[in-house]
């Protein structure tokens, strides 16, 4: 029998650059089948033997497994199709669907038990480890969720069964280090070494994780509007956190740390295997829900909790019963109720707040402020930076034009071009300029006169993340692994002529995020931390040789200084907040095995130290205590005003409203 009569096309169910699928129908099996055929533009034969050449390499590629949760391919050949001959390959037809359209019609963040989605990651994992471990290994580097087909199942532990499907941008990987010859995946799914054209087995397992968190909150743990915006995101943006995606459904920081390192930038930063990773996202579900179970009893066991006596007094009469108290019915708190704070903080706090640490647990009053401002913006903001007199906040926001909050609740937009893409913001000593790192470049915006400014700073390189303007008028700029300062005045900021910087080689250490370059109040030194965790210290204009603050560890991810210009105080991966004596060039301080990692460090003129994370409660704490000794509702990004004790952060259940606590 001819391919072309044993196969009768029924309808199309999708098409590709280079393939169309059709469900069809296979008249020797008697069944219905898939049939994906290559497709050949008449003319460019250039592209369909590319075209022909992936096609062949997904087909020995799939024909080759063999896997519970892999779709099998059950056939493959060459098809007349269209008038040209081109290959073709057959697989079974599953008729629900991928879980792509299950997201649609019955969201899984709805729909499922936390359980049955660990069960379902744990069935992508397990599929993609069989890839992982074939000799040569091979990478799938299109995870999502359409190209997982399902079945429904439906019991309580699980949801479906998955079945990894289309590999036709899978490659082998021969050697431990590859390079791609172009750009293929699915942005939103892409991992940062994936973006470099870098083929790695770890880039299935950071998908894998975009995922797990988009089934488990409905919400993608990073979002642009674009593709490059994706490319952008990847390579340079923190995702977010589960728990702050949908708070009412995740609250377990063990399900947020397993997510959060398998999304790490760097490959070996993740879990060994795709296998490790689906089963500590297994272990930290349940280890949720028994948490939850266990707060259930608990309350149940004091609803129903009963006196054992009464008294009533008639008389000299004392009459003693065992009547049991009616119970009281206690329904679980309601998160929002919990962490939305509309109306100012008593003086004096009611109730203590139990943070657990490694070893001990830290009963913590909470900080005594009250509310005057709460913002509303139009996307969640990357930073907070108050301008030198404290009158005005600066916020770039992800995927939209960075808007400044002045302390009455206006709100005006930074209009510099591309400054949808500004990554970091840096304010000039009199308060009137900022400096916007936008696409390789910075470019100046004049908030008093509302207008971009004609200088432009220019750099070979794709995204420029952390700038700094001292108090003495010295921008510095981290690219890669130079750091440039320029002495920018009020007459040369109006100018096109760039002054020629100062230009210090950072070496090995890169910029991870924007707060990592942090000059002192008095602009005398500058201080830089990397992503590889090392920190170096210069005194710009005196002779004063470097001061290696700390050498290469935990990626950096704040830097801040005292008022006075003493302490240095960096926030570490390794959940460590340590201080450094800037006069004795010495570690004396720090704030080990915190409950959460560090995100973001402010320190205030009374050298009161604010710790945010993706938490959503701030720890506080002096130079002088030996651990925080405050909370306070707030998550990701904190900052204390340089003029007057106002605390900026981001509100503990919205990350798209800033709030302006008075202490």
């Amino acid at each position: 029998m001819m391919v072309a009569e044993r196969y009768q096309l029924q309808q199309l169910l999708g098409q590709g650059m280079m393939s169309v699928v059709w469900l069809a129908y296979d008249s020797q099996a008697r069944e219905n089948v898939v049939l994906k055929i290559m497709t050949a533009i008449p003319e460019d034969e250039r592209r369909n033997n590319k075209a022909r050449q992936r096609f062949h390499r997904e087909i020995e590629i799939a024909r080759g497994l063999q896997h519970p949760h892999i779709l099998p391919i059950i056939n493959y050949g060459y098809i007349n199709y269209e008038g040209h001959q081109v290959p073709f390959l057959v697989s079974p037809y599953v008729r629900e669907g991928s879980l792509a359209n299950l997201m649609r019609d019955r969201p899984p963040w709805q729909y499922w038990s936390l359980e049955q989605t660990a069960d379902a990651i744990l069935q992508a994992a397990e599929s993609l480890w069989y890839l992982h471990t074939r000799t040569p290994q091979i990478v799938h580097q299109d995870v999502k969720p359409g190209n997982f087909l399902f079945r429904s199942v439906n019991s309580a532990q699980r949801a479906v069964d998955l079945y990894l499907c289309d590999f036709g941008i899978s490659r082998w990987l021969p050697a431990s280090k590859m390079m791609a010859s172009e750009l293929l995946g699915t942005f939103a799914y892409m991992a940062p070494e994936q973006v470099e054209r870098k083929i790695d087995c770890a880039s299935d397992q950071y998908a894998l994780a975009i995922m797990a968190c988009y089934l488990l909150t409905g919400q993608l743990p990073l979002q642009a509007p674009t593709n490059e915006a994706y490319v952008e995101a990847h390579l340079h943006e923190l995702p977010i956190p589960p728990r702050v995606l949908n708070p009412t459904r995740i609250r377990s920081p063990e399900i947020d740390s397993v997510i959060m390192r398998a999304l790490e930038k760097k490959p070996e930063q993740r879990f060994a295997t795709i296998l490790e990773f689906g089963k500590a996202f297994q272990r930290a579900i349940m280890g949720a829900l028994q948490q939850r179970a266990t707060d259930i009893t608990e309350r149940e066991e004091l609803a129903f909790a009963k006196t054992l006596y009464l008294e009533e007094r008639k008389g000299a009469r004392v009459v003693l019963s065992s009547e049991v108290v009616r119970p009281l019915v206690l329904d679980p708190p309601d998160p929002a109720e919990e962490r939305v704070l509309d109306e100012p903080l008593p003086a004096k706090p009611e109730k203590m707040v139990v943070v657990v640490g490694s070893n001990e647990e830290m009963a913590l009053p909470m900080v005594p402020l009250t509310l005057p401002m709460r913002c509303d913006l139009p996307a969640r903001p990357r930073m907070l930076t108050w301008s030198y007199n404290g009158e005005s906040l600066a916020c770039p926001l992800y995927g939209h034009a960075p808007v400044v909050l002045s302390k009455n609740g206006d709100m005006q937009f930074v209009q510099t071009k591309h400054a949808q893409s500004a990554t970091g913001l840096s304010w000039s000593p009199d308060g009137q300029v900022l400096a916007v790192s936008v696409q390789g470049e910075v470019r100046f915006w004049d908030n008093i006169a509302q207008e971009m400014l004609s200088l432009v700073l220019s750099f070979k390189i794709r995204t420029v993340e952390s700038v700094s303007w001292s108090s003495r008028g010295q921008l510095a700029v981290w690219a890669e692994k130079q750091i440039f300062i320029y002495s920018l005045s009020p007459v040369v900021l109006k100018g096109i002529q760039v002054p020629v910087p100062l230009i210090i080689e950072s070496e090995v250490m890169r910029c991870g995020n924007a707060a990592g370059l942090s000059w002192s109040p008095d602009g005398t030194r500058l201080a830089a931390g990397g992503s590889n965790g090392g920190i170096v210290c210069w005194s710009i204009g005196d002779r004063l040789p470097v001061w290696q603050v700390a050498a290469p560890g935990q990626k950096v991810h704040s830097l801040v200084w005292s008022a006075d210009g003493r302490w240095l105080i960096g926030a570490l991966r390794d959940n460590r907040v340590v201080g450094w004596d800037a006069r004795r060039r010495e570690s004396e301080f720090v704030w080990e095995k915190l409950p959460t990692m560090p995100r973001m460090l402010s320190i205030s003129a009374s050298g009161y130290i604010a710790m945010a994370s993706s938490e959503n409660r701030l720890l506080f704490g002096f130079l002088s205590e030996p651990a925080p000794s405050a909370t306070f509702p707030g998550q990701l990004l904190v900052a204390w005003s340089p003029r007057g004790a106002v605390l900026a952060t981001l509100d503990a259940q919205r990350e798209m409203s800033v709030m302006l606590w008075q202490g």
